[in-house]
C-alpha cells in the first residue's frame, strides 16, 4: 500500500509540474531573459553612420524597460534613437529619452532612454527589438558599448530578473601609405638604368591593390601595380631607364594613388634621395671619364650586392656584378668632358 501510494504522488507531482510549465512561457524563473547590444560586434567605415539595436530575449509581461549606453566618444558620435517595435505590440507607449549626449564625460557619451506600455494592459512576450541607436564613426579604433541600469518591468510593476550582455564597435578604414624611396645608385650614366625601391604600407583594415608611380623630379619613372595586405609593408621595384633624360640632378619620389574611400592622403607621397644623370663611365659626376673612375671600378671589381666593396655607381650597367663590362664602359668614353 505503502508503494502504491508513494506512485501515486510521484504522478501527482509530475502532472503539477507539467501544468506550471504550460502555465508559464519558457524564461520564467530560468534567469534566460537577456537583454543585449544586436549585433554584439559592429564594423563601419570612418565618416559613415551605421545602426545596432537594443534587444530583449525570453521574456514573459514585459510592460516597461529602461537602460542606459555607455560609448567612447573619441570614435563615435550618437546621431539618433527610436523606439523599436517590441513593447508596441502590446499597444500605446510611452518613450523618452532621459538624455542622450556625446559628452557625458571626458571619454564617454551616454544613451538613457525609457519606455512604458500605457494603461491597465498585459505585458509582451517573447524577443525583440526595444530600440534602435544610430552612430556615426569618426575615427580608427574600437569602442565597447557598455549596458548599465537595465531594468524590466512586468505589468505588475515588478522586476524581471535578466542578465545584459555589452557590444563592440570598430571604426574601419582605408589608408595606404609610402614609407620610403631608395635610388640604387647615386650617379647613372645617361641612358642607363638603374632601380628605385618604395616602401608601400598599408595602414587600413583592407588588403588593397592600388597603383604607385615612382618620380624623377617631374617627370614619370614607372607606374605599378600592387596588392597590400592590411597592416603589412612591401617593397616594390622600378626600373628607370634614363634614355631621354637630360643629363643633371633629379630629386626621386613615389606617390601611392588614393584607394577609394581614402580621406588620409597626407602621407601617399614620399621625396627622397636624388640621382645624377652623368656621362657614360662618369662615376664621380665630375664632368669627366678618367683614371678615377678606373680606379672606383677597380676596387669593387667583382662584387655583388651583398658585398661589402660593393659600390652601386661602379655597377655601370646595372648587371648586379662589377666586371669587365663595366669597365668596358669607361673605356669607350675614356677621356670625354662635359663642356
Amino acid at each position: 500500500m505503502m508503494y502504491v501510494y508513494g506512485k501515486a504522488c510521484i504522478w501527482t507531482l509530475a502532472c503539477l509540474v507539467l501544468l506550471l510549465a504550460s502555465t508559464f512561457p519558457a524564461g520564467i524563473g530560468d534567469g534566460l531573459t537577456l537583454v543585449s547590444v544586436e549585433p554584439s560586434t559592429s564594423y563601419a567605415e570612418a565618416n559613415t553612420t551605421f545602426s545596432i539595436n537594443i534587444t530583449v530575449s525570453n521574456v514573459y509581461d514585459l510592460a516597461g524597460w529602461e537602460f542606459k549606453l555607455h560609448y567612447q566618444s573619441a570614435f563615435l558620435n550618437g546621431t539618433s534613437v527610436l523606439e523599436g517595435p517590441f513593447l508596441k505590440q502590446g499597444g500605446k507607449t510611452f518613450f523618452y529619452v532621459v538624455n542622450f549626449t556625446d559628452n557625458y564625460n571626458a571619454t564617454h557619451g551616454l544613451v538613457w532612454a525609457t519606455c512604458a506600455l500605457l494603461g491597465a494592459v498585459p505585458g509582451v512576450n517573447g524577443s525583440g527589438t526595444l530600440a534602435t541607436i544610430t552612430f556615426k564613426a569618426k575615427q580608427p579604433g574600437m569602442s565597447m558599448l557598455s549596458l548599465t541600469d537595465t531594468l524590466l518591468s512586468n505589468s505588475k510593476a515588478n522586476a524581471i530578473p535578466h542578465t545584459s550582455m555589452n557590444g563592440k564597435a570598430y571604426i574601419l578604414i582605408h589608408d595606404v601609405s609610402v614609407k620610403g624611396v631608395s635610388p640604387s645608385k647615386t650617379v647613372v650614366g645617361q641612358g642607363l638604368a638603374l632601380n628605385v625601391n618604395v616602401i608601400i604600407r598599408n595602414e587600413g583594415n583592407y588588403t588593397e591593390t592600388l597603383n604607385v608611380t615612382a618620380y624623377a623630379g617631374t617627370i614619370t619613372v614607372e607606374t605599378l601595380t600592387v596588392t597590400v595586405v592590411n597592416g603589412s609593408s612591401t617593397t616594390i621595384t622600378f626600373k628607370w631607364n634614363t634614355v631621354g633624360f637630360a643629363k643633371g640632378n633629379y630629386t626621386i619620389s613615389a606617390y601611392a594613388w588614393p584607394v577609394p574611400g581614402e580621406t588620409d592622403t597626407v602621407d601617399n607621397t614620399f621625396i627622397d634621395g636624388w640621382v645624377i644623370v652623368a656621362m657614360p663611365g662618369d662615376i664621380n659626376a665630375d664632368s669627366m671619364v678618367d683614371i678615377l673612375d678606373c680606379v672606383k671600378v677597380a676596387l669593387a671589381f667583382g662584387a655583388k650586392p651583398s658585398d661589402p666593396n660593393w659600390d652601386p655607381n661602379a655597377d655601370i650597367n646595372n648587371d648586379n656584378i662589377i666586371d669587365i663590362f663595366d669597365l668596358f664602359v669607361i673605356a669607350l668614353h675614356f677621356g670625354e668632358t662635359d663642356p
